[in-house]
């Protein structure tokens, strides 16, 4: 196995993803490259649910937004609390309370934490099973 120099906060954030998942770091790392890697041919036309779902939330009044990726069910916080790339919605959903609410248990279901920012709806709306079509 090889090492990788991640800074502080990162390592931190990677650990935390892996307590979540219940996996070793090196597994939350492997797939979030895995999400990464799968290219596509780039003279496709765009599929935009491929590019990601626009999701957002509201917690102890500060706005968290971010892209669900229904392909990976990954979800990247993009600005507000607990920015970054997470392995699933709750995830992401328990970055951001930990980050605001330090002193709550961050456990959450991300389906129902994320709202889409077209619809207004749970993110659990979109939900479909792995490898649906």
């Amino acid at each position: 196995m090889r090492p990788i120099d991640l800074d502080d906060q990162t390592h931190s954030k990677v650990l935390f993803a892996a307590r979540l998942m219940g996996c070793s770091p090196s597994e939350v790392i492997r797939q979030l490259v895995d999400s990464w890697s799968t290219a596509e041919d780039p003279g496709a036309p765009a599929d935009p649910a491929a590019e990601g779902i626009a999701v957002h939330a509201v917690y102890r009044g500060q706005r968290a937004e971010g892209v669900f990726h229904p392909a990976t069910r990954t979800l990247t916080v993009s600005s507000g609390p607990g920015a970054g790339t997470y392995p699933s919605p709750s995830a992401a959903a328990m970055a951001v309370i930990q980050e605001l609410n330090p002193d709550r248990s961050p456990n959450a279901n991300g389906w129902s934490f994320w709202r889409v920012t077209s619809s207004g709806e749970e993110l659990k709306a979109v939900r479909r099973a792995p490898g649906a079509h």
